[in-house]
């Protein structure tokens, strides 16, 4: 008896971004000169914004995941705080992106963000060191 392909019920079908953003996309892909700059602009694009204390949250993960500077990520951690983000929710991204960003990359992005957030790391792993060595 042949088998026959079970109807897909409405629920598994693959999810679609809505026709805006999947022109967005489209356009992006294509590395549409306008798009592009627009999007590095923070031009509206179409596609549905976050929040802004999410969005600022979510600019500061980019810039700790790429290596970005100090000063590049103080920018972001100052915009996160105006959208009321607290310190520990701006740790919280790093712990967040950790997975994949693996040890090494994890370890060097610390010294950017705690200073960022104005936490002086390096006086805080000195009194650990001393504090081992008692």
């Amino acid at each position: 008896m042949p088998r026959h392909p079970k109807p897909l019920d409405p629920r598994d079908r693959p999810r679609q971004p809505s026709p805006p953003v999947q022109e967005l996309l489209r356009r992006l892909s294509l590395n549409d000169e306008r798009t592009v700059r627009g999007v590095l602009g923070g031009a509206p694009t179409g596609a549905p914004t976050l929040d802004r204390k999410t969005e600022a949250l979510v600019r500061l993960a980019g810039l700790l995941a790429s290596g970005a500077p100090t000063a590049s990520c103080r920018v972001a951690v100052e915009t996160a705080r105006a959208a009321r983000a607290s310190d520990d929710e701006i740790v919280s991204v790093l712990v967040a992106i950790a997975p994949a960003l693996g040890a090494a990359r994890l370890v060097a992005a610390v010294p950017a963000l705690a200073l960022a957030i104005d936490y002086a790391i390096d006086q805080a792993v000195d009194q650990a060191i001393a504090n081992d060595e008692d």
